[in-house]
């Protein structure tokens, strides 16, 4: 029997508690500091017509979250309105100045961020016929890019609610069928559109979250995508449909799945700790059908964000901004007239502000140094990890990363000094648990290997598989390197 027969039989409907308060003193917890920084680093060359053109969405005022931006530095060249999904985008517009040393232009968003407990109660009974020449009615039930409504999509939702008029009820239906059927796979799978991951059956959170909004759109539900970032570290995409008289109800299947024992690649006992920390209780897959998780910053709604450019003089679109940058698709970044094998990306910080820009440009060396060891820049981490443990105490990443560029240099004894600092690290969030409870046990297994320790390397690949959490493909990289000697550099790309 599948998991939307199951809960058909054991619940006859949600029910779930409004508790939204307007006042302060309801608040999940204190207000806290967050910051976006995102950064073009390695410039070496600018040329007569270099130009850098950057979009990044500002994190907006929900019911669920009070945000009040605090700075935005350098000066933007415009706040534009996405007037479709209502999230307004940064437009930034920069010339570098060359220098003798490599140059890094850095752009942040500073902001204060107060969530509020958000959960729905009400009887399906009760919901009211829409108003189909409502604005949410007439944007969220039409196709567009990535959520397309007709089909294969508009039959197989038929089939999933069968007779069933009530559309809270069909909502559900759909969030359980797609919670049953859907694989989970970190990064996705193949193309992103709801058909593709229909006939794939695999995706990650994105991909849930848009085939979940094409099927509810297809029998007329109001739907939409819903952009996260946890404070605790990663990015997520959830859903909400809409409901007449009710209002916006959040829809998260991916987080759904976790809660069904053996469906997720974590061990029972990280997901007990993963949900405790969002506040989500074990058990009810269905929970976060109509409640709101915490730790988590909504960045950006919807699907397919448009904006009129003034430095472009065109409309540009995004499929979703995840806030932006090179985590846009397509990239919201457009780089002109310099050298080619600069780096850039972004990410947040949560929970304290940096010392100053020299902070914030090493902890870009920190949080890109993948990027980095793409473009062969060994010296540029190494000697940011080193500033880092000197001047600011640094965390588990940059031991890793030291470890990383030792074997790069074959100096594998200090390698393994590195490693070992990094398990004996205090993680500060949970991906950067896995990365060094996982990863750098196949880290140290790559490194014995080239000391020519076999066994030693063994028991490491063998601590991985104990785990029994396949990370980003640890045991899978675990047991490739048990059965045959790791014998060159490693996954960079890791």
């Amino acid at each position: 029997m599948r998991l939307h027969d199951r809960n058909r039989i054991l619940i006859a409907w949600l029910v779930v508690t409004v508790c939204v308060s307007a006042a302060w003193g309801a608040l999940a917890g204190d207000r806290l500091t967050g910051s976006y920084w995102y950064a073009v680093d390695h410039i070496t060359g600018v040329q007569e017509d270099g130009q850098i053109t950057l979009w990044v969405v500002l994190p907006p005022e929900r019911p669920e979250q009070k945000i009040e931006i605090t700075a935005i530095v350098p000066e933007p060249v415009a706040i534009l309105e996405d007037t479709r999904n209502g999230n307004r985008v940064v437009e930034w517009s920069t010339v570098p100045t060359p220098g003798l040393k490599p140059v890094i232009e850095l752009y942040r968003i500073e902001f204060l961020l107060d969530e509020i407990p958000l959960a729905f109660e009400f009887e399906p009974d009760e919901i009211q016929p829409y108003d189909r020449t409502a604005p949410e009615f007439a944007t969220y039930t039409q196709p567009e890019v990535w959520i397309q409504t007709d089909g294969e999509i508009l039959d197989q939702a038929r089939q999933i609610v069968g007779d069933e008029t009530n559309p809270w009820r069909q909502a559900l239906s759909l969030y359980d069928w797609t919670m049953a059927e859907l694989t989970f796979v970190p990064g996705g799978v193949g193309d992103r559109d709801a058909k593709s991951t229909l006939r794939g059956r695999r995706g990650d959170c994105g991909q849930f979250s848009a085939l979940y909004c094409a099927l509810c759109r297809s029998i007329g539900i109001p739907a939409r995508t819903v952009t996260n970032v946890w404070t605790e570290g990663g990015a997520h995409v959830s859903a909400e449909v809409f409901l007449q008289g009710i209002g916006w109800v959040p829809m998260d299947t991916s987080l759904g799945q976790m809660l069904i024992p053996g469906t997720s690649e974590m061990t029972p006992a990280e997901i007990a700790e993963f949900m405790d920390a969002i506040g989500v209780p074990l058990g009810d897959p269905r929970w976060p059908a109509g409640n709101l998780c915490n730790n988590r910053l909504i960045t950006s709604v919807g699907n397919n964000i448009r904006i009129d450019s003034p430095t472009l003089g065109r409309v540009v679109e995004f499929q979703q901004m995840n806030p932006g940058g090179s985590a846009a698709h397509p990239t919201a970044i457009e780089i002109h007239g310099l050298n080619r094998d600069l780096i850039h990306g972004g990410f947040h910080v949560f929970g304290r502000q940096l010392r100053d820009e020299e902070e914030a440009h090493q902890l870009t060396h920190q949080r890109l140094a993948n990027l980095f060891f793409r473009e062969g820049l060994y010296d540029v981490v190494e000697g940011a990890c080193r500033k880092t443990h000197e001047k600011y105490a640094g965390g588990i990443q940059s031991w890793i990363n030291e470890g990383k560029v030792s074997m790069h240099k074959h100096d594998y004894y200090a390698a393994e000094a590195a490693f070992k600092r990094a398990l004996r690290g205090v993680a500060t969030n949970r991906k950067e648990k896995l990365e060094s409870v996982i990863w750098t046990h196949n880290y140290l297994g790559n490194c014995y290997d080239l000391m020519g320790h076999r066994e030693m390397a063994l028991q490491e690949y063998q601590a991985v598989i104990d785990q029994d959490n396949n990370y980003r493909g640890a045991m899978d990289y675990a047991r490739k390197y048990l059965k045959k000697p790791f014998s060159k550099k490693p996954d960079e790309g890791r």
